[in-house]
């Protein structure tokens, strides 16, 4: 089994983007990483949950387009199964995977692939001003597991449970569990992720502010000097100050999720055709996270015929497709339909995938005959 890895940052090809190609004896699958995320600290627990038997364990790749999940399960105690779920991909021409193999020889196959792609391809300044591949400690999976694999659970918790697989309550859970120094360490883990974001955001004064506090709190645990109480007074000081949220740490700090939202959200247009995941359903609807952003598709706009309940066409953590057919900015509210991409009523109670298939064609129908309408009104 061979595992490679591509990076491609040409400018037809959007930078940040990797093609990941998995070969095995008479088998090759293709697939492409999305740039709306960073699939390697993923990658790295998911193998570790492989090692550990903790099967079946699934890698979301490409959660905002031609969405794949890479699936281990388990067929004995020394033997997996790795395969792709067979999601519709329209430019998807490659052979569905579906091979056993030995974990061991799996994580090893992934691993020769990461420490080629670093050797011949990996270039930091054409990829993040975060160094996060090389900053893995991918040779710690070939290592002997842990006791029944608690580390990679601890660690599934701590970060945030792989893009959403862990709930809050998990988290939490995971937290009490920790000595108050590891506590302590996980947030100087968030810390610097936050001032991350607020340096890709242009606040150099808050991140050199949180820079200044949190650069000495490994110093102060490694002397014996660690004094909790000064930080958390120091931290509220700076967020009077500075007008940071004090949640920011506490609570889903990767990334800022609001300013992200609040980004996504200005890209977005009327008309547009979005792809994403179911992330919840109720009996009004479903919300579909589309890269970051959760929008709403209403009942009443997933068929041209009458839904009794969502369910009958989606589940959670399922592909969609939709357009854009509502945009509210000042309540930071989005509504989506998939009936507008049926070619007749009821497409999408019989084949989604179908409707999916003939939806950039529908969508510049929904464009020229809606969109451009209210322009010129």
């Amino acid at each position: 089994m061979r595992v490679t890895l591509t990076q491609f940052s040409n400018e037809r090809i959007l930078r940040g983007w990797i093609l990941l190609r998995i070969e095995a004896a008479h088998v090759c699958t293709q697939i492409w990483t999305s740039s709306t995320f960073n699939p390697y600290q993923e990658l790295y627990i998911w193998l570790g949950q492989i090692r550990d038997c903790q099967l079946p364990a699934k890698m979301i790749i490409d959660e905002e387009g031609y969405g794949v999940e890479l699936i281990a399960e388990s067929l004995s105690n020394a033997v997996v199964e790795l395969k792709i779920d067979p999601w519709m991909c329209s430019h998807d021409t490659t052979t569905r995977l579906k091979i056993t193999i030995e974990p061991d020889k799996l994580i090893k196959a992934f691993y020769d692939g990461v420490i080629k792609f670093l050797q011949d391809e990996y270039q930091p300044s054409q990829w993040s001003y975060i160094d996060d591949l090389s900053n893995i400690n991918w040779g710690a999976l070939l290592k002997p597991s842990n006791i029944e694999g608690q580390n990679w659970q601890t660690r599934l918790a701590m970060y945030w449970g792989g893009r959403g697989r862990v709930s809050e309550t998990g988290r939490e859970t995971v937290w009490n569990q920790l000595t108050p120094l590891q506590q302590w360490l996980v947030i100087l883990h968030d810390v610097m992720l936050w001032i991350t974001d607020l340096t890709a955001n242009s606040q150099i004064t808050e991140a050199y502010a949180l820079v200044s506090l949190y650069k000495n709190l490994p110093i102060d645990i490694a002397l014996g000097e660690f004094d909790a109480s000064w930080y958390s007074r120091r931290r509220i000081e700076l967020n009077k100050k500075y007008g940071l949220r004090e949640n920011s740490i506490e609570r889903r700090t990767p990334y800022n999720h609001s300013a992200s939202a609040k980004a996504r959200l200005k890209t977005l247009k009327l008309g547009q055709l979005v792809d994403g995941t179911i992330h919840k359903i109720n009996s009004h609807g479903v919300f579909v996270n589309i890269g970051g952003y959760y929008a709403l598709i209403h009942i009443t706009a997933i068929s041209q015929q009458t839904v009794d309940h969502p369910e009958q066409v989606f589940q959670v953590g399922e592909w969609v497709r939709a357009i854009i057919i509502s945009i509210d900015v000042e309540k930071g509210r989005v509504s989506l339909s998939t009936s507008d991409l049926e070619l007749e009523p009821g497409d999408m109670l019989k084949d989604p995938l179908v409707v999916y298939e003939k939806a950039e064609e529908m969508a510049a129908r929904y464009y020229q005959n809606v969109v451009l309408k209210l322009e010129r009104e």
